[in-house]
Parts: structure tokens; sequence; C-alpha cells
């Protein structure tokens, strides 16, 4: 029995330390066989980044070196007068304007168009402007922040008579200071600026040693567009649905609808002054909200914002070609802040309310506040299409759909 007993003991144990030979023997295979692919694996990143560097030239690599090198726009320290006279005829007038495809509206124009023409000369020229008002009210115009003789400030009670409807004006000054600036309305403002009369004013400098391939102007617009009435005094929502936070009240939370398609027609109706013998008559605060165009006076309860008088899918693309140094002239005539940010790219600050930066400073986002200008530019270096919009994002809306508003496309053209 013991030599059984033996027999048996000796071969389990012959059995065991088979199998533990077996399992050391795997256990190293499979050590072996991850430490090979993890050199395999490390070996495709390596060849992959190297691939890379000889691929992509480094000069390629998107950086703002080549923005930072630019030189800053020039500062003007003196002119000379040239004697050159550049006239504008400008009629100030009741337009129908259209916002959008869909929504339409009674505006204040110069000239029929939102914003007015440009009105542009160099430094040292003379600019003669005649206006004649064709509108039911008094008007003026107003040289924003451009240094102009008292008389022709265009502030009525302090640097001239208002102009009466029928009546014609003319302005005359020396272009003195190269930049960016704006010519607007200084009759009651509120409303007249919001319902369109305004325009870009721009004086180049006589000498300038940045050269831009391209250049764009924007002005900003806030409005106020009513729903349309029917006859039965229903509102129209046609292709809105009926979603009845779409008129909350301002200060309140408005949900954004989906998206979809953009509200179809809205019209409004433009009041005449009640008293023309009361210039301010039609300043007063209103008891509800107002359902005409422009904003509800104090309340800049604005529904509809505009880039040249258009809302986004209507407003102008920044088309560019790929190497092109683009130049963007920024205007804020609305009683908002707008955030504007550029998608894709950096730009320049390189002037601001017409005065340029010594040092521009490189960002991809300025605030431009109410009654401000800036001059930015960029290297088109990033082909594609690029976003341009306001980040204050319901300002990129159409009456709370989304999208709208502020916002473009930079579009590459070969």
């Amino acid at each position: 029995m013991k030599q059984v007993s033996f027999f048996f003991t000796t071969f389990f144990v012959l059995i065991l330390l088979s199998s533990c030979n077996t399992a050391a023997n795997s256990g190293t295979t499979t050590d072996s066989q991850n430490t090979n692919q993890n050199k395999q694996s490390l070996g495709r990143v390596q060849n992959f980044a190297e691939d890379q560097k000889r691929s992509v030239p480094t000069e390629n690599i998107l950086t703002t070196k080549k923005l930072r090198s630019l030189p800053p726009l020039s500062e003007t320290d003196s002119i000379q007068i040239t004697n050159k006279l550049h006239e504008f005829h400008l009629e100030a007038k009741i337009t129908k304007w259209q916002l959008i495809s869909s929504v339409q509206t009674e505006a204040f124009t110069f000239n029929g168009s939102v914003p007015g023409p440009v009105i542009r000369a160099q430094e040292g020229d003379t600019i003669r402007v005649v206006l004649k008002n064709s509108l039911p009210e008094e008007t003026s115009i107003h040289w924003h922040g451009l240094h102009v003789p008292n008389k022709m400030d265009g502030v009525p009670s302090f640097t001239q008579h208002a102009i009466r409807p029928g009546e014609t004006f003319t302005y005359e000054f020396v272009a003195n200071h190269a930049g960016t600036y704006m010519y607007h309305s200084h009759f009651n403002s509120i409303q007249q600026i919001d319902k369109g009369l305004y325009g870009m004013l721009i004086i180049d400098p006589q000498n300038e040693k940045l050269k831009h391939d391209r250049e764009y102007m924007f002005m900003f617009g806030g409005w106020n567009i009513s729903e349309k009435t029917d006859k039965q005094g229903k509102k129209d929502n046609q292709g809105m649905g009926n979603d009845p936070m779409s008129r909350m009240p301002k200060g309140q939370t408005v949900p954004l609808k989906k998206k979809g398609n953009i509200r179809s027609m809205m019209e409004h109706g433009l009041q005449d002054k009640n008293d023309q013998n009361n210039p301010h008559a039609s300043m007063e605060m209103p008891s509800q909200p107002s359902d005409k165009a422009g904003s509800s006076v104090m309340g800049m309860d604005y529904n509809y914002w505009t880039i040249n008088g258009k809302s986004f899918p209507d407003t102008q693309p920044i088309e560019v070609r790929n190497g092109e140094l683009v130049r963007l002239r920024l205007a804020n005539i609305s009683n908002g802040i707008h955030p504007m940010h550029l998608h894709g790219h950096d730009f320049r600050i390189i002037a601001k309310d017409g005065h340029p930066l010594s040092v521009p400073q490189i960002v991809n986002t300025v605030t431009v506040n109410p009654g401000e200008t800036y001059d930015v530019d960029f290297i088109a270096d990033n082909p594609g299409e690029w976003l341009f919009h306001c980040h204050e994002l319901h300002h990129t809306t159409n009456a709370n759909v989304e999208p709208g508003g502020l916002m473009t496309i930079v579009k590459y053209v070969k």
C-alpha cells in the first residue's frame, strides 16, 4: 500500500509542476507580445508625426506671427488743404425696407436705403452735403466723431434750427482727420435713428503705408418690428407656430423657438407727430408696447438686429481670397452692445473711433459699444466658410428665432 500511495503522490506532484511551468511560459509569452505591440503602436504614432512634419510645411502652421509683423495705421499729425470738393445730395424720406426677404417695414432713410450712401473723401478735401427733408417731421444730420465748425454740427436748438419738412439745408466742412465715422439724425434721435436714418462717413488719409486687399463696412442697427395684425385683430404667425411665449415683455426670459422658417410678413405703420410745434411731442414714454417701427422709445425693445440694414441670412458675406489682408470697418449705431467674434482667425484692432492704435491688439472678439467705431484687419489664411457674428447671442436671432440678426459668413473664393 505504501508503494501505491507513494506512486500516486509522485504522479500528482509531477502534474502540478508541469502546469506551473506552462503557466509561467504562457505569462512570459503574453508579456512579450504586449511589449511588442506597444512598441509597434508607438512606432506608428512616431511615423505619423514624422509624416505630418514632412507633409505640412512649417510656414503653413497657423500662428499670429504674420499678423503681428504688420505695421500699424499711420496717425494724422497735419494735413494739406487740397481744394477738392465732394458734393453729395441726400433726401430724407420714408421708404419700404426689407430686413430679410419675408420682413418689410417702413423706414426713415437717406436716399431710400439703410444705411444711407457712404460719404467718403480724403483728408484736406471739402465735403458738401445738401439735405432735402421729405419726412413728415423735422430732422438734421450730425457728423459723429468728426470735428466740424460749430454751425455744421447738426444739433437743433444748439447749432442750427431743425430742418422742416420740404426744406433744404447745406452742410460744408473740411475732412480734417482720417478714420471711420458715422452720420445720423440728431433730431428726435431715438426714433429716427432706429428707423434707419444713418450712414457711414469715411475719411481716407493723404499718406498711408498699410495697404489692404479688401475692405468691408458694417453698421449695426436695432429694430422693433410688430407682428402683422389682420382685420379681425388676430396676430399672424405664419410659419412660426402658435407659441404664446414669443411676445413676452422686456426683462423676462424669452425661450428661443426651434430653428425653422423665419417669420413670414410683418407690417407696421409710422404715425406722424401730433404736435409739429412741439419738436419733442413724440418723445413721451408709451403706456404700452409700441406697434411702430423703431425702438419702443426708451425701452429699446429690439427684436431684429441688422448689419447694413439686413438681418442674417440676407447679410452681405465677407468674400476673401487666400492670403489677402482684409479690413473691416465696424460702426454701432444701435443702443445694444455687440461683442463681434470671428471664427477661424484672429484679427487686429487697428483703430478706435477714427484714431489708430500705435500697437494694434490681436484678439478674436471686439466689443463695440453704442456710438463706437472700430477698424480691424485679418489675414485670410484658413480657407473655408467661417462665421462672423455678435456673441450676445440673442442678437443672432430674428424675432427670437435663430439663426439671424448680427451674423455673416467669411467666404473664401477663387
